[in-house]
């Protein structure tokens, strides 16, 4: 074998050596394997190549193995692809969220007051505001609003604002019912005039007369000369085609509101009794709305003080209830509806 075959062989050995000890390594991580390096290609040149020198019997005995070529090149290149792969890999999936329902809030429950007993609607928080209709027991009406005081609530009444008296409803749900931002003006303060009680005769000397042929007939006394009552003249009616009703007062001679009277109201027989005062309408003052609308024409109407005989109940006597004394303690205001009206100011003083 020339030298120059035998140095190619002891390359190709030390490049196959070379492999197995990188598949070795390969084998023991188990990292996919690295791409395999080409053996360098020995080519052999003319120009300089040394003269052929015939080796001693002994050294081709014994050939001489050459320096293995450095394999960190090699194996470093193995370990960097093995970390590569064992690093790559899809990302991690993110745990799914969980959504949370959302807890519906419950609808509040609308405001709404009851009547506890057969009242006056009026046009604002207090009994110095006109009367715009009547509210029958148990009937249900919704709040949208109240007065600055909290005494009076606004209601719906028929589509148009009403208010009526905190004492006389059952107020439900109104908790969060706030101030009514449309509160009308109050109207002003009417003056009443103080009636002059009526004189009463003196009795005359008795005149000597010829005594008649037939005997004259006996006069009948005047209707407010035993009264303790008497009627004054300060009623106004005008048309009301939504509500017939009438309003006043109970007065003393000087003009001081009276509490406590009974006021009896009277068509087609006895109908009810209130008393001034009573169930929050103010001091003196009295009302009655007892057709829940509109009058039917050609009604006759009656209004007098009666007796009051014990408690008044709330409300005041009906047909229901029954009446007490009903004997006259004034004269009667009297009226024939021909189209429904509303009556304020009729009043009765005590002499």
């Amino acid at each position: 074998m020339t030298t120059r075959n035998w140095m190619r062989t002891t390359r190709w050995a030390a490049v196959l050596m070379l492999a197995l000890l990188v598949a070795a390594c390969g084998a023991a991580a188990e990292p996919p394997l690295p791409t395999r390096t080409p053996a360098p290609t020995f080519t052999p040149t003319t120009e300089n190549a040394p003269p052929p020198v015939e080796a001693p019997p002994a050294a081709q005995a014994q050939p001489v193995q050459p320096p293995a070529e450095p394999q960190t090149s090699t194996q470093e290149t193995a370990q960097e692809t093995t970390q590569e792969v064992q690093t790559e890999g899809p990302p991690p999936t993110p745990a799914p969220v969980q959504e949370v329902a959302a807890t519906p809030t419950p609808t509040p429950a609308a405001a709404e007051v009851i009547a506890n007993t057969t009242m006056n609607v009026r046009g604002g928080p207090g009994t110095n505001y006109n009367i715009v209709g009547a509210a029958n027991q148990g009937q249900r009406y919704p709040v949208i609003g109240k007065s600055p005081d909290g005494t009076w609530w606004q209601i719906n009444y028929n589509g148009q604002p009403g208010w009526v008296f905190g004492e006389l409803v059952t107020a439900q749900n109104t908790q969060a019912v706030a101030v009514a931002s449309n509160i009308p003006q109050p109207p002003p303060p009417t003056a009443t005039p103080i009636p002059q009680p009526t004189p009463v005769p003196q009795p005359q000397p008795e005149q000597p007369t010829p005594a008649p042929e037939q005997p004259a007939p006996e006069q009948p006394p005047a209707d407010n000369g035993n009264f303790p009552y008497i009627l004054g003249s300060t009623e106004q009616c005008s048309p009301n085609a939504g509500q017939t009703y009438f309003e006043g007062y109970v007065r003393d001679a000087s003009n001081n509101p009276l509490n406590g009277v009974c006021v009896h109201i009277a068509f087609y027989g006895p109908r009810g009794t209130k008393c001034s005062g009573c169930d929050g309408v103010g001091d003196g003052k009295w009302g009655f709305s007892p057709f829940g609308g509109p009058a039917p024409a050609g009604t006759f109407v009656e209004i007098f003080i009666v007796p009051c005989e014990g408690a008044m109940p709330m409300g005041g006597q009906t047909e229901q209830t029954g009446f007490g004394n009903l004997t006259p303690q004034s004269p009667k205001w009297t009226r024939t509806i021909s189209s429904s009206e509303q009556c304020t100011g009729i009043t009765f003083y005590r002499r």
